[in-house]
């Protein structure tokens, strides 16, 4: 589903991404857990290209995305985005939200996408919602509203960037849990996640990154209950004392 072969990713001088090559297939739930700074969130906007890397080259589906004559837009409808802070359009109601990109890139007819819509609102729950703009909605609603949006595109896989870490504690169950469902269902998903819980129960596979590397690719048994990396060690005897 997703092939990097030698990523890399720099700012000036600054090497942000050292030579990253990984599968992921398709089906998998793909955690990215580490340190802050250590390159997750880049190399999760380099899989749509939100992010142009320096070298290297990702196939999607077998399509090389990096090459210069690529249709980003055709890309990020099979590889879609949750970000951190929701990025839902305020002047518009919940139904524009989430019908407004499948009309523009001519994936629906208008009729066709408020009928998706729509489904997907009764399924996470807002369907009573259609009608109200993003600031009149909890923090978890308006996750749950940007994941719905992008269902709507019908993509074959979806990265989320810590959708969980703006929203208050109370808020997170009900995201993680619509997210388990997505996982259950067989959506390829990569998430950039604080939430070891999240990682551990829902995630195929883990990937611990520092310093722009994947330090260690391995199951959450083999994450948690026993690491062999010293580095991740550390990381783990801090974030799971809290």
């Amino acid at each position: 589903m997703i092939r990097v072969c030698n990523l890399i990713k720099n700012y000036g001088d600054l090497q942000i991404l050292r030579n990253i090559t990984i599968e992921i297939q398709a089906g998998e739930v793909v955690a990215i857990i580490g340190p802050s700074g250590g390159g997750k969130s880049t190399f999760l906007r380099c899989l749509n290209l939100l992010e142009i890397p320096t070298s290297g080259t990702i196939f999607i589906d077998g399509v090389d995305i990096t090459e210069s004559k690529i249709n980003i837009n055709t890309i990020r409808q099979k590889v879609s985005m949750v970000f951190q802070h929701f990025n839902l359009f305020a002047n518009k109601n919940v139904l524009e939200n989430l019908t407004l990109a499948p009309i523009k890139t001519g994936m629906m007819s208008k009729e066709e996408a408020i009928q998706k819509a729509t489904l997907l609102l009764d399924r996470i729950g807002l369907k009573d919602k259609a009608n109200i703009k993003p600031s009149k909605l909890s923090g978890g609603q308006k996750q749950r509203i940007a994941i719905a949006r992008s269902l709507c595109m019908n993509p074959k896989a979806i990265l989320f960037d810590e959708p969980t870490s703006a929203l208050d504690p109370e808020m997170v169950d009900e995201v993680l849990s619509l997210m388990q469902e997505l996982a259950k269902d067989g959506m390829t998903m990569i998430v950039v996640t604080h939430e070891m819980g999240f990682a551990k129960n829902v995630a195929n596979r883990i990937l611990f990154m520092e310093k722009g590397q994947i330090l260690v690719d391995d199951s959450p048994r083999g994450i948690f209950d026993n690491p062999k990396n010293e580095r991740l060690k550390d990381f783990l005897s801090k974030v799971l004392r809290h």
